[in-house]
């Protein structure tokens, strides 16, 4: 009996160094918020996709920026460093878990501000995937935006990190102009029945002449 408890044990410390030996390289957790453990990994994707859709950045232009100092003072690229992005990171996190536990904070609107930010980061990663091989970004686009915007960049050196800059901005100013095109493409796939919203908007206006007429009518009463 002494010898199949013996075993057991063994059968279970080989088991146990066998799982921590097979833990992936990155699975190290990150940063503890409240129960919750953010692992490397974790951190990272939250990282590289947030420059994807804030900045569309893909990985080797965010962990070239990355390198350059300068970015700590860059208003839209300081989140680039990690150690900034990390503080960000978990000052959200801390505000959301606050939000959705304050008994003062009306739940429902809340769960309403989440609904819309999830259709619009959803809607916009899906663009930004969906059409980002049309879009074309040449050096003729980076001297008009240039000249467009010279006031505002007047002493900004032409380094690569601002020509870099300068590309994402026409990337995301032809993105909006390829997206408007392509939500009018899939309208046309999709029925989309907006008769109750009519009715509402008529009814609506109708009321809103009646409430007018009722307030002039009052208002001449007492002028009499």
């Amino acid at each position: 009996m002494k010898k199949s408890i013996v075993t057991l044990m063994t059968i279970i410390a080989i088991a146990a160094a066998l799982l921590t030996s097979c833990k992936k390289e990155g699975d190290e957790v990150a940063v503890k918020i409240d129960n919750e453990k953010i692992s490397i990994n974790e951190f990272n994707n939250y990282y590289y996709l947030f420059a994807k859709m804030m900045l569309n950045m893909d990985k080797a232009d965010v962990d070239k920026m990355a390198t350059n100092p300068e970015i700590e003072n860059h208003p839209s690229l300081n989140l680039l460093n990690k150690n900034k992005f990390m503080d960000f990171f978990v000052s959200r996190k801390l505000l959301y878990l606050k939000a959705t536990h304050d008994d003062s904070i009306n739940q429902d609107e809340l769960n309403t501000v989440a609904e819309l930010a999830k259709l619009q980061f959803v809607s916009s990663y899906y663009l930004s995937q969906k059409l980002k091989d049309e879009i074309k970004v040449t050096d003729e686009d980076v001297n008009q935006f240039y000249a467009r915007n010279k006031d505002k960049l007047r002493g900004v050196p032409m380094n690569d990190e601002a020509v870099n800059w300068i590309k994402q901005q026409v990337f995301m100013e032809k993105l909006e102009m390829k997206s408007n095109e392509f939500i009018l493409e899939i309208l046309g796939e999709i029925k989309v029945n907006r008769e109750g919203f009519k009715k509402y908007m008529s009814e609506s206006g109708k009321a809103g002449e009646e409430a007018e007429k009722k307030e002039e009518t009052a208002e001449k009463e007492k002028a009499k």
